[in-house]
């Protein structure tokens, strides 16, 4: 009998063969969509790194892809936005509606590009007033159209797109945009002078996991992979992973390559140096190198903290700041999803071995607190 495949996959930015999926959040999202009423007909998809952003993305498009009445357009962050949503909504295009498309006036479509059929001095202006032709069309046609853009930021090329498309959506055309982001971006974005109308957008903040649902998904995987695992084992698991998406996987991902026919606690341990060097390269370093320096002394001081749950009154006193400073910070790291509240005054990091990244990475660095 032949060896089955490690099921799980830690690559970041594709969807993994194990997804433990947030089901009930992408049926309210297609639901929403397609009866064009709701919350999502623009949508701000966002948490910290590994949370599983582009995975839900995924899982909400390749629904809506299965539809005959959608086009779905993903869009890379490059500089000519407009251009490659108008290219790619007519390659997206079934054949009916493309005859509709080569029928505008004024530009000419190939599989390779499309081209205006006079010269122009503002092409931005042009795109418009093409796109709202092809949004014409659509209509007709019966047709929706989803932008998704996976890990936004604010850009001039974002800002111009996301203002046309605001326009098409007063002028009840059926388009819709859904994008992807770490906190701060997505902050910034939404607050950006121009596209106010993004803070009331519709919100899905991705935090941690479900525990049982972890728990329940590794016991399963396990077992259809013929390897016999405990309740000690996979409760052990379950609480590595701290309900970090990323975790699930890479924790799984060693897991499953450290045991033959049965997961044991050496199989775990084994698995756990691994693990961390995977969330220490692959995540943390980026997620920390994102923070300001003042964030990052308020979890240096955490990290030397012999408790878990660190009062807030101990990083007060080290940092010699007042309370109104320390809950400024405390509530930028909260956002990042850093760190969790847990209890009145008290903090926690999220994030597995999150401490043991942080005394690490000051001694290896050298880093001056």
């Amino acid at each position: 009998m032949s060896e089955i495949t490690n099921p799980f996959d830690p690559n970041f930015g594709k969807v993994p063969k194990i997804y433990l999926g947030r089901q009930k959040i992408v049926e309210d999202i297609v639901r929403s969509l397609e009866s064009g009423t709701g919350p999502y007909q623009t949508s701000m998809i966002y948490g910290m790194r590994g949370v599983g952003k582009t995975s839900l993305l995924a899982d909400i498009t390749s629904t809506l892809e299965q539809k005959d009445n959608w086009i779905v357009i993903y869009l890379a962050m490059t500089n000519d936005l407009l251009a490659t949503l108008i290219q790619s909504i007519y390659q997206e295009a079934a054949n009916p509606v493309k005859k509709a498309l080569n029928k505008i006036d004024g530009v000419k479509f190939s599989a390779f590009g499309f081209e205006l059929e006079v010269h122009i001095s503002n092409p931005q202006s042009t795109y418009q007033v093409l796109l709202e032709e092809m949004l014409k069309v659509l209509k007709k046609h019966h047709q929706s159209l989803l932008i998704a853009i996976d890990e936004v930021k604010e850009t001039p090329e974002i800002v111009n797109l996301a203002s046309i498309y605001q326009i098409m959506v007063l002028k009840k055309y059926s388009i819709n945009m859904m994008m992807t982001g770490l906190p701060k971006n997505v902050s910034e974005l939404q607050n950006n002078d121009v596209l106010t109308f993004l803070l009331r957008s519709g919100r899905v903040p991705l935090g941690p996991l479900d525990l049982f649902d972890i728990k329940y998904r590794y016991q399963k995987v396990f077992e259809r992979g013929n390897k016999e695992i405990n309740n000690t084992a996979l409760m052990k698991m379950t609480k590595l992973t701290r309900g970090y998406a990323y975790a699930f996987q890479d924790l799984g991902y060693h897991v499953w390559q450290h045991s033959t026919d049965q997961v044991t606690d050496e199989s775990i341990e084994n698995s756990i140096s691994s693990f961390k060097n995977d969330l220490f390269r692959n995540a943390y370093i980026k997620i920390i190198s994102e923070l300001s320096p003042v964030d990052r002394k308020f979890l240096f001081i955490m990290a030397h903290n012999n408790k878990n749950v660190v009062n807030i009154s101990d990083i007060r006193k080290q940092m010699g700041k007042s309370s109104n400073y320390i809950s400024q910070y405390r509530q930028r790291l909260m956002d990042s999803q850093v760190i969790i509240d847990a209890g009145y005054g008290k903090v926690a990091f999220s994030l597995p071995f999150m401490k043991d990244f942080l005394l690490e990475a000051e001694e290896l660095y050298e880093i001056d607190n």
